[in-house]
């Protein structure tokens, strides 16, 4: 009679990570959490822009780009996100300064040193992703999370809220149910709509 048992070495460093629970966002809505890192970044068309690291606790965490002007100096939309952080995060000005940051170096993650901005980091916000489908190179899927919004993490209003001295958020959920998975990949239909988060309108 053969032996069908299954067993199971005891690995005492894969016990401590049992809860850790961190993950990729993936799903369309709002997040509360704090930007780890941001990093000065030029796209290959000479556009310039921000590289942010966001982990929001309970909920994962994400990568993403605002491009914020041209090489010639002139604004691209992403500035205007950036200021919304901004204005989040009481700040008045925000200034680079050289320090070290963890970035893609042959096709692995090491440290590097660049342009960062730590004014923006390790402090509470929201923010709002919205999931964009891709082809990569090698011809498989892929998807990344778009910034479609900013909002304060404990009134949840938004830039424009706050500067309009508004007491009661509307434009949060106005940004929610009108985020749509975009599908960039060729011949293929767009996902439908997804909820914020799993959650019910008005719950984050």
């Amino acid at each position: 009679m053969s032996d069908n048992s299954i067993s199971y070495d005891y690995d005492e460093e894969a016990a401590g990570l049992a809860d850790n629970v961190s993950s990729r966002i993936d799903t369309n809505g709002p997040y509360i959490g704090r930007i780890k890192s941001a990093n000065a970044m030029k796209a290959k068309t000479g556009t310039h822009g921000i590289h942010f690291e966001f982990e929001a606790p309970g909920g994962g965490s994400t990568s993403f780009d605002l491009y914020t002007k041209k090489d010639t100096g002139e604004a691209v939309f992403g500035v205007n996100q950036l200021m919304a952080m901004q204005t989040i995060l009481g700040l008045k000005g925000l200034k680079s300064k050289t320090g070290k940051y963890e970035g893609w170096v042959d096709g692995t993650r090491q440290e590097v040193e660049g342009e960062i901005f730590p004014d923006l980091c390790d402090k509470d916000i929201g923010l709002v992703f919205q999931k964009r489908l891709f082809t990569k190179t090698d011809g498989s899927d892929g998807f990344g999370m778009e910034l479609q919004g900013v909002f304060h993490p404990t009134t949840k209003l938004t830039a424009s809220e706050i500067k309009e001295r508004k007491t009661t958020p509307v434009k949060l959920e106005q940004i929610v149910k009108g985020l749509r998975t975009k599908d960039t990949r060729k011949a293929r239909a767009a996902e439908p709509a997804q909820p914020a988060v799993g959650a019910e309108s008005g719950s984050y």
